[in-house]
């Protein structure tokens, strides 16, 4: 069984990345082969609407949503994380959405598990959650309720709050990496 975390934020180290990271340990130590892919230096285009896709099924643009791919279809789980950058999902986050237009034709991610992993300072979780959501939902996804950390600093999501009553942002994170394995042999 294979995690596959995806984090969406341009900072090196940043709280994503460190809530992404406490995700994949409980997955692993809960039995997942896991594996962490951060948009950070990363060339990501954008899609460009050209359609090409519906025919072949296949993205036309060649950048590093390329090997991306690969690891998507491979993954059992897909856990994607973004800070809240006015009330969504960081542009390079949105990047990967988008150029997985190509999946919806192949189907290539029906049937896997996808948990939201975000990132805040104060507002913005609930928008977020239900885009991040409504991708997984469109590609036939099964989501999971997903994990939330407050910290505006970086590193503040160690001791920060989650976003469930009496939660840490490490604990929800960790959950979430349980929950997506616990839900992948579920259906299997």
């Amino acid at each position: 069984m294979k995690v596959l975390g995806i984090v969406g934020s341009a900072r090196p180290n940043g709280n994503t990345e460190i809530m992404m990271e406490e995700a994949l340990r409980a997955a692993a130590e809960a039995g997942a082969e896991t594996e962490l892919f951060s948009v950070r230096d990363k060339n990501i285009a954008g899609c460009d609407g050209c359609h090409a896709c519906m025919q072949t099924h296949v993205c036309k643009i060649k950048d590093d949503m390329v090997p991306l791919y690969e690891k998507m279809k491979a993954a059992d789980a897909i856990l994607f994380g973004s800070p809240v950058y006015f009330h969504g999902v960081t542009a390079q986050a949105k990047a990967v959405m988008d150029r997985c237009f190509c999946f919806l034709f192949g189907h290539e991610l029906r049937g896997k598990v996808g948990g939201s992993l975000l990132v805040l300072r104060r507002v913005g979780s609930s928008q977020s959650r239900a885009q991040i959501n409504s991708w997984f939902l469109s590609q036939g996804m099964h989501p999971l309720r997903g994990a939330v950390g407050y910290g505006a600093k970086q590193g503040e999501v160690r001791e920060g709050v989650g976003g469930g009553i009496g939660t840490t942002a490490l604990g929800e994170a960790a959950d979430l990496g349980r929950d997506a394995v616990a839900l992948v042999k579920n259906l299997s």
